[in-house]
């Protein structure tokens, strides 16, 4: 499994579908995946930007990599770990063999840049309080997650998100050395 992080807007989904592509392997968007399975109060949250409790999140992946199965199959995985406790439960799974951890690509692009590309795209859950909860839980959440995947182990590769989709794509081929 490879996981895409960064902030909102850095071009998580597109860069992991890309990647999945390329790579030849199933996609897993993980707000795809909750959107399309959250009802009632916890989709009116993560249309916020708040983050969904670990339990239903963990659930929903869970299933997902056992379908595709993750511990022998490679799968690119965008959006997620967004907690400590989603990456110790990676950490966890791939030490017991039931997924693979192949590395982390950590799309990075300053916030400016990454707002005016969340007003283009313009999703309904792409607001100016949405975003700013974003930007907030990325500082605080995102950053303290990278630091902990590279404490277990886990390779961590930063790319630059700033520029075109085939620029950013190329990067994080050759991050992986995949470049082809």
């Amino acid at each position: 499994m490879i996981n895409v992080l960064g902030v909102a807007g850095s071009g998580k989904s597109t860069q992991g579908r890309l990647l999945a592509d390329n790579l030849h392997c199933p996609w897993i968007s993980m707000g795809g995946l909750l959107r399309a399975h959250l009802t009632g109060e916890a989709h009116k949250e993560m249309l916020q930007g708040k983050i969904i409790d670990d339990d239903t999140t963990l659930s929903l992946l869970g299933l997902k990599l056992k379908a595709e199965k993750a511990d022998k199959n490679e799968c690119v995985v965008d959006g997620t770990p967004r907690t400590l406790a989603q990456a110790e439960w990676m950490v966890e799974k791939a030490k017991d063999g039931e997924i693979m951890m192949s590395g982390v690509i950590h799309l990075q692009m300053d916030q400016a840049a990454a707002k005016e590309r969340l007003l283009k795209r313009g999703r309904s859950d792409d607001t100016e309080e949405a975003t700013a909860n974003r930007f907030i839980e990325y500082e605080e959440t995102v950053l303290p997650i990278l630091a902990y995947l590279r404490d277990q182990g886990i390779a961590v590769h930063e790319v630059d998100a700033n520029g075109t989709v085939e620029e950013v794509a190329g990067r994080v081929r050759q991050a992986l050395g995949v470049d082809r």
